[in-house]
């Protein structure tokens, strides 16, 4: 019983263990906060095990950002191309605009049933990708570090206990200063932040929601981003300064452990923190606050999936026939009232689909391949051009296949013959 009395009095034991528990909170929450000079997640729970898991990635795949957690797609308007997105912002923007959009009603027998809403931004003029807007949960951080400093003075003030505000002020230097390794920004944002096209965010077929970022010479592109494949390598410094980090928060578990007095303190301090943390990592946010300041200008909804898709088309060309393979996987059979509609569209895409060919042949013939390869070396790619007919030149030609057929769709096989003949003509 005088064991369980000295434990419930100072709980000291408990601590250096507690500082090993949730470094996936931490790391979602450094991904929400950073972009700014500041990173505000504040010393909490999970640090330890965090930096020794930051130390294997910096020097394994070399990546600080964490995997998306929200699944989703990212089609290419003129280029047509569908692929699962990398980037954990883009996965984020989708998640967040879900969450703050109006709910959709469940009665399909309701007028104002939607069996696809489609969102359409742009990004705003003047405005600048990978500078975050500040909200309440980048403020959040330096609240909760007040707080955490102003417990730790009271057992300084009354058991002349300075260890507890040591400990603290540490964990916070710490914990601040990951935020402040430049390839945090640089992995968030690796994209060319000007000159992007049309791209649509969805979770793909049996979605209800998709959203649009209109392109333009403001717009980052996030084509490049959502397949991000991991080619960011870290630095040197990012490596040392990570090493050194993963020693002091070893350092900070040792003097933890010899911790006589103020337990207490120390775990009201940890118990703040990890709460701001979860707060960071989990809440949703507007997209200007993850770094993408679109501003909305349209909504296009229906109760059937085939008339947003044709609005979508009439209104921003090549944007709705790319998202018929995603939405009708099958093959999407044109009802009689639309057939002519989406013949004009096909061919439109088949004029697109030649000319992204024959300016890729064309920039292929101008560059002089080197005779030598290092096979440790990732080649690197000649530009946005050349990246993006290498991923999609297949999948384009393919998509031109079944025109005159009967079966007007733009599955992936829709017009492979006749864009075939036309470039077979202009060869």
């Amino acid at each position: 019983m005088s064991q369980l009395k000295a434990q419930w009095i100072s709980p000291n034991d408990i601590l250096s263990i507690l500082l090993l528990l949730g470094p996936d909170v931490i790391q979602r929450a450094l991904a929400q906060a950073v972009g700014r000079r500041v990173t505000p997640v504040a010393f909490s729970f999970g640090w330890v095990t965090y930096a020794v898991n930051a130390l294997l990635s910096a020097l394994g795949d070399r990546r600080l950002m964490p995997p998306p957690d929200f699944k989703c797609i990212v089609v290419g308007a003129k280029s047509g191309h569908s692929r699962n997105n990398k980037s954990w912002v883009i996965g984020r923007i989708l998640r967040d605009y879900e969450q703050h959009a109006p709910p959709h009603t469940q009665d399909k027998n309701s007028s104002s049933w939607e069996a696809l809403r489609v969102s359409i931004f742009r990004i705003k003029d003047n405005s600048k990708t990978g500078i975050p807007a500040n909200d309440l949960v980048w403020f959040s951080g330096f609240g909760v570090v007040f707080v955490q400093i102003m417990i730790a003075i009271v057992p300084l003030y009354l058991h002349r206990e300075w260890m507890v505000l040591l400990l603290t002020f540490c964990g916070t230097l710490l914990a601040f200063s990951n935020g402040l390794l430049s390839q945090w920004c640089q992995e968030k944002w690796d994209c060319p932040k000007r000159g992007g096209e049309d791209v649509t965010i969805t979770q793909g077929n049996g979605s209800r929601h998709a959203i649009v970022v209109l392109g333009g010479e403001n717009s980052p592109d996030l084509e490049i981003l959502s397949y991000s494949d991991g080619s960011m390598t870290s630095s040197l410094s990012t490596r040392v300064v990570v090493s050194l980090q993963a020693v002091l928060w070893v350092l900070v578990v040792i003097t933890v452990a010899g911790l006589k007095q103020g337990g207490w303190y120390l775990l009201s301090v940890g118990t703040a923190g990890m709460l701001q943390n979860m707060f960071v990592a989990g809440s949703p946010r507007q997209p200007q606050a993850h770094g993408f300041h679109l501003e909305h200008i349209n909504t296009v909804s229906d109760n059937r999936v085939c008339k947003v898709l044709a609005r979508l088309e009439s209104l921003y060309p090549f944007v709705g026939s790319s998202l018929l393979p995603v939405f009708y996987p099958a093959g999407f059979k044109a009802p009689s009232y639309q057939e002519n509609f989406w013949k004009e569209a096909e061919l439109t895409r088949c004029k697109k689909i030649a000319e992204l060919s024959e300016a890729i042949a064309e920039n292929a013939e101008c560059h002089v391949k080197p005779t030598q390869v290092d096979s440790n070396t990732r080649p690197t790619p000649i530009s946005h051009l050349e990246t993006l007919g290498s991923i999609q030149t297949d999948r384009n030609l393919q998509a031109a296949k079944r025109h005159n057929t009967g079966d007007i769709g733009c599955s992936e096989s829709n017009f492979h013959e006749d864009t075939t003949r036309r470039l077979e003509k202009k060869a």
